[in-house]
């Protein structure tokens, strides 16, 4: 008489791509349901309408409406900072996942938050055509049709994706989810709110949020504006500034720091994934977001 034996399949077993794969996707249900993206969209509208509503100075629109995405960014952060405390919980040592295959995880489900992004980005360029542009500058140099450059479009989304690696680089160095919280809320209000006060130089290549137009100084408050060249967008000396000030977009610039941004995300995530991957991407992270500052430095006007 033979007995049958019955097996049964190992958690190893089942292929670690998939296992991750599926992980991702309830992270990333988990972080769609998590209010503070939504909250922070809702406060980045509000921000939006009030910028475009109020022209206090010749490029204030355009420089608000790039600006005002940082509450979503805040609240990406915070939703990554929710997914990566869970972390915190010891496991089993049987749990079918190691710690770098969860980290991982929840870092690729932070993509579903990039998308939504990347949708409102796309929204606001249509909105943008359709309108007919943005202000910008004083006359005699002034512009009613401005638009954003494609590396400035494309900042809020790669910036997305740093915020999710900002959130899980806090989670894994703070423990207690509110201080972290703050911590973000603090640190994206100085990068956004706060935007003015990195105008020029080193500053506006370091910040990960760029504002452009950069202000350069063409002149004393007593020039004659029209013995300056006819397209330059200009700024007038007022109560914000003491001479005359040429408007300037750099999409060279705006590029670089795109690629300064992903070397951040890079270095971020590899804080907070262990193993081989974190020796791979922190030196690949300093080595790129390094390297595109100096090329900055090199394009800027």
């Amino acid at each position: 008489m033979s007995t049958a034996s019955i097996t049964t399949e190992s958690p190893r077993a089942v292929p670690r791509a998939k296992t991750v794969r599926t992980l991702a996707l309830l992270e990333a249900r988990r972080l769609l349901r998590h209010p503070a993206p939504w909250v922070g969209l809702v406060l980045s509208v509000l921000w939006a309408r009030s910028a475009l509503g109020e022209q206090t100075w010749s490029s204030a629109g355009y420089e608000g409406l790039a600006a005002s995405v940082s509450p979503l960014l805040a609240g990406i952060s915070l939703a990554a900072v929710s997914a990566f405390a869970r972390e915190h919980v010891p496991l089993a040592e049987e749990a079918p996942t190691s710690r770098a295959e969860r980290s991982a995880a929840r870092l690729l489900a932070g993509l579903v938050l990039v998308a939504l992004v990347a949708a409102v980005v796309g929204g606001v360029t249509v909105w943008l055509r359709l309108r007919g542009g943005l202000p910008l500058g004083d006359e005699p140099g002034a512009t009613a049709h401005a638009h954003y450059t494609a590396p400035e479009l494309l900042q809020p989304v790669v910036l997305a994706g740093f915020a999710v690696a900002l959130g899980a680089a806090v989670a894994h160095l703070v423990r207690q989810r509110l201080v972290a919280a703050i911590l973000l809320v603090l640190g994206w209000f100085l990068v956004g709110a706060t935007y003015w006060i990195y105008p020029e130089g080193v500053a506006v290549r370091l910040t990960p949020l760029q504002v452009q137009p950069l202000d350069l100084d063409v002149g004393a408050p007593a020039t004659d504006p029209t013995t300056f060249p006819s397209d330059w967008l200009l700024s007038t000396p007022g109560a914000h500034q003491d001479h005359w000030a040429r408007l300037v977009v750099s999409p060279a610039l705006a590029a670089w720091h795109l690629v300064y941004v992903v070397g951040l995300t890079a270095l971020l995530a590899g804080v907070a994934v262990p193993g081989r991957t974190r020796r791979i991407l922190l030196p690949t992270g300093v080595l790129v977001a390094g390297s595109a500052v100096l090329l900055q430095g090199l394009v800027a006007p």
